[in-house]
């Protein structure tokens, strides 16, 4: 029975593993309308899709914080807030939000969703795991000017090796549930592969 047991544990995980480990990026980058009227300066948007395993604006502060890398001027979901407060907008309305970026002096929108995500958890074994699609639009047509989408994962845990490994495993899948460094990190590791063929134009 034991033997049977453990034989379940270490084919699924494996089964598992192979198929979400790790971070994967598919782009489709910058299009020419980007290089003809580069921006220098971009709006990170909210979603309102549910991310699961971390709050969206969390997601939005790691996209924001790469994209600082790459573009001069950053509006970051803080001062974003600020400034609809300030200016009394409606960021769904097309108008408003025409209006919020010709006040706020930056002409491109950085949209974002949520594709799917997870916390799997097999007591011996855990992963969490997140993917989105991202693209950034002149906020005065509406002009698509790059897309791209990636997904990341972390886990934790090994196929115990015996019954007294079990209690250490379970140990080990619980600390991993509660260590929010692993969010962070994975969310960090999400945005920079997501921006990854965002053209450094500054």
């Amino acid at each position: 029975m034991v033997l049977r047991f453990l034989t379940v544990v270490v084919g699924g995980l494996l089964s598992v593993l192979l198929a979400t480990t790790g971070a994967i990026a598919q782009s489709t980058g910058p299009l020419r309308a980007y290089y003809d009227e580069a921006p220098q300066c971009v709006v990170v948007l909210p979603s309102y899709g549910l991310a699961g395993i971390v709050a969206g604006e969390d997601i939005a502060a790691a996209l924001a914080r790469q994209l600082s890398g790459r573009v001069t001027r950053v509006i970051h979901p803080h001062e974003r807030r600020r400034l609809v407060r300030t200016m009394a907008v409606d960021l769904d309305h097309p108008g408003d939000m025409r209006h919020f970026a010709a006040a706020a002096r930056c002409p491109a929108l950085l949209r974002w969703q949520v594709l799917g995500g997870g916390n799997d958890n097999a007591l011996v074994w855990s992963q969490k795991h997140l993917s989105i699609g991202a693209e950034i639009t002149r906020a005065r047509d509406g002009a698509l000017l790059w897309q791209a989408s990636a997904v990341a994962s972390r886990s934790s845990g090994d196929p115990p090796l015996s019954l007294f490994s079990i209690p250490l495993a379970v140990l080990r899948t619980a600390e991993f549930q509660g260590n929010d460094d692993v969010v962070a990190s994975l969310l960090d590791d999400l945005a920079r592969r997501t921006l990854a063929s965002l053209p450094d134009l500054r």
